[in-house]
């Protein structure tokens, strides 16, 4: 299942396949693979690469203060639709991510990275449900990143560009 992890204020993006005692997870392109084991409520023990690593887990106000080798983190989780409306709700001042409102194929790229642009400005097209949607800019900026290619599959919640 994909997620989006805020820790301690950067957004990351998850895959997590958890088979029991085995967890799968990509992060940042890296790919993870732990023996896991629910020591008691709050406390996990993690094997990866021969290593020992336990980890505790309290719930704080909206997030989790997660706690490893004396390290805290804030950590949050959002599923594809909780991270969609989050991002919706943030003002639109610094980084603002585009992400798919809906599985689709990228048909068109409208703009470059580097390219300013004005607010309500179409930065790509996808399709979806045999229907074009353009992607637009909810504020002026500058186009930082484009996150995917033309003809390339995307899945609901995926990053498809930032504007800064």
């Amino acid at each position: 299942m994909k997620y989006t992890a805020i820790i301690d204020g950067q957004t990351l993006e998850l895959e997590i396949d958890n088979g029991g005692s085995r967890i799968e997870a990509s992060v940042g392109g890296r790919h993870y693979v732990l023996e896991s084991r629910n020591v008691e409520p709050g406390l996990y023990w993690f094997n990866w690469n021969n290593r020992s690593i336990e980890l505790s887990v309290t719930p704080s106000v909206d997030a989790y203060v997660v706690s490893v080798n004396g390290h805290q983190s804030s950590v949050e989780i959002l599923d594809t639709r909780s991270a969609l409306r989050k991002t919706a709700q943030l003002g639109h001042s610094g980084e603002v991510e585009l992400r798919a409102p809906m599985p689709g194929k990228i048909v068109k790229i409208l703009v470059q990275e580097g390219a300013a642009i004005e607010a309500n400005h179409g930065v790509l097209v996808m399709e979806a449900m045999k229907m074009q949607n353009e992607i637009k800019s909810p504020k002026a900026g500058v186009v930082k990143r484009i996150a995917v290619a033309e003809a390339a599959a995307v899945n609901s919640g995926e990053l498809l560009a930032i504007v800064e």
